[in-house]
């Protein structure tokens, strides 16, 4: 088994829409295993999607390869950024309709055209991940694998920079043992017993830190306060 530490640091401001209220989209100081998996460019998605969720196809064959990613961890002191949008037309007439922005488009036989709804937001604030934020998420493998110095996240595929180290370790048991970072609780091993933690509830699956758990664990000797649950893959039974 090799593990890597890696650390990361925004280099462009992040957004996701972890969470959203009314007009006002929010992101969340966290980022999710499943995004990373994508970025990292050990699974991939097709190019076109006609709408359908593939988390379950494309997942799998990093459990067939024996590769997993935690969820990504801020550390230190956690910076926002607020702005706001726009993006409604520039004409010189418009109107609401029914969920959507209709313009002067003419009319037919005397008739003015119907707008489409748009399943888009017109305007409203953004929260994201400032410049600068720092975190860091572990990957496990069977095999070596490639680390990229630089990947894509979010809706704006924000620049984020990689630092990966691999690290050494042991084997062990433990009992009622704190791990600080996020973990995605669907992808524990049946084994793993989960006592108290702290619950983020966002989509698409909710994640814990602060957890209390016993069984078994990969004692990491760079830091000797980390020690990452065994066993982990990736939970494909949506």
């Amino acid at each position: 088994m090799h593990i890597y530490r890696c650390e990361f640091q925004l280099m462009e401001n992040l957004f996701f829409a972890s969470r959203e209220v009314n007009d006002f989209f929010q992101t969340e100081p966290v980022i999710g295993n499943y995004a990373l998996a994508y970025a990292l460019g050990l699974c991939h998605a097709g190019y076109h999607n006609s709408g359908d969720i593939t988390y379950a196809e494309d997942l799998e064959q990093l459990n067939e390869a024996g590769i997993y990613i935690t969820p990504g961890t801020l550390t230190g002191k956690i910076c926002f950024t607020m702005v706001q949008f726009n993006a409604l037309s520039d004409s010189y007439w418009y109107q609401m309709e029914q969920n959507a922005i209709s313009v002067d488009r003419g009319s037919i036989f005397n008739q003015r055209l119907k707008a489409r709804a748009a399943n888009f937001p017109q305007f409203g604030r953004l929260k994201l991940l400032s410049i600068g934020n720092t975190g860091v998420f572990y990957v496990t493998s069977q095999e070596t694998v490639r680390i990229p110095r630089y990947i894509r996240l979010g809706k704006f595929m924000s620049k984020t920079k990689i630092s990966a180290r691999k690290q050494h370790y042991r084997e062990t048991q433990a009992e009622d043992t704190s791990y600080a970072h996020y973990l995605n609780p669907n992808d524990l091993p049946p084994e793993t017993k989960i006592g108290m933690f702290d619950l983020l509830n966002i989509r698409p699956t909710p994640l814990i830190r602060h957890v209390q758990l016993s069984g078994d664990f990969y004692q990491l000797a760079d830091d000797a306060k980390t020690q990452l649950p065994a066993g982990m893959q990736f939970y494909t039974d949506f």
